[in-house]
Formats: structure tokens, C-alpha cells, sequence
């Protein structure tokens, strides 16, 4: 009975559905509807990688502290509150983060400029920790994965796609 009214039973169900009216559509339209979901999940990532959890729903690894004392002029331009300790802060940023629409698939990724950095924190690699000098250290980054797809994102998307096809039908 579970299955049936919320369970993944019924989900199967729905997706089978939906793949079915997914062909009916043109290109153009399939498409569009590819690049509606890119946008939900792009919004959908960029607010996780901004809260610093993983797509799974688990807290990332927490980054270094960093040892000594900050410099005075450090200590007066760090905010009282706010976004304190938060690591990717240009990599959660919407604008980081492109689209790709065919009419089957749509495909999220970074931005050339931060994709290495996207790349070695993703997988866990490791990587020089100032990339601009030359002989800089390396270190083994812990492994944050950034772009995922969660079950409430598959609900989100689901949901958003029933929408859209109710308006065009």
C-alpha cells in the first residue's frame, strides 16, 4: 500500500509515463525541458556547495584551520558572523556553473576557471595548494563531492517536468 501512493512503485510508474510523452515532444521542446531541469539543479547544487554539503545529505570534510595568528588588517576585514570557515565560495556562485542541453540529456558543469579547483575537491586529488607559485606544496585534498543528484532532487525534477508538461499539453 506504501508503494503505491508515495513509494518508489509509483515513481516507476510515473517516469515510464512520462518517458512515453517525452517522445511525443520535438527536439526544440525536449530541449527546452532539458534546459529547465539544468537550471533546477544548478540551483539546486549551488545552494548545497554553499552550505558545504554533499549531495547525499552528509556535512562536508571540514577544511584545515590555519595556524598562528591573523595579521591585524586580516582581523579587521573578517565580518563578525556570516560566511565564516565556508570553503567554495566562487565555485558556488550560479554563474560558475553551465549548462549543457540536448534533446536527451542535460549536462552540468563548471566553468573552465574553476573547474581544477571543482575537479581535485570532487575526487579528493591532490594538487599544489597555491597553483601561482611555482614550487608551492602539494597536499591531499579530502574528497567534497560537489555536483550530485539526491532523491529530493529527483522529486524536484519530477515535479518541475509534470509542470511544464501540463502547461504545454
Amino acid at each position: 500500500m506504501a508503494d503505491a501512493i508515495g513509494g518508489l512503485g509509483a515513481f516507476d510508474e510515473l517516469e515510464t509515463w512520462l518517458a512515453t510523452q517525452m517522445l511525443a515532444l520535438s527536439p526544440a521542446r525536449r530541449v527546452m525541458l532539458a534546459r529547465r531541469v539544468g537550471m533546477a539543479m544548478r540551483q539546486a547544487n549551488a545552494m548545497r556547495v554553499a552550505a558545504n554539503v554533499t549531495p547525499d545529505g552528509r556535512a562536508m570534510p571540514a577544511r584545515k584551520e590555519k595556524k598562528g595568528r591573523p595579521s591585524k588588517k586580516a582581523r579587521k576585514q573578517r565580518p563578525s558572523g556570516g560566511r565564516k570557515g565556508l570553503m567554495f565560495r566562487r565555485i558556488e556562485m550560479m554563474r560558475n556553473m553551465q549548462i549543457s542541453a540536448s534533446p536527451e540529456q542535460a549536462v552540468l558543469s563548471f566553468q573552465p576557471y574553476v573547474a581544477e579547483t571543482a575537479r581535485v575537491h570532487h575526487y579528493g586529488l591532490t594538487a599544489p595548494v597555491d597553483p601561482r607559485i611555482r614550487n608551492s606544496i602539494s597536499t591531499q585534498y579530502p574528497e567534497r563531492p560537489l555536483l550530485g543528484f539526491s532523491e529530493s532532487d529527483k522529486a524536484f525534477v519530477m515535479a518541475s517536468v509534470m509542470e511544464w508538461m501540463a502547461g504545454k499539453l
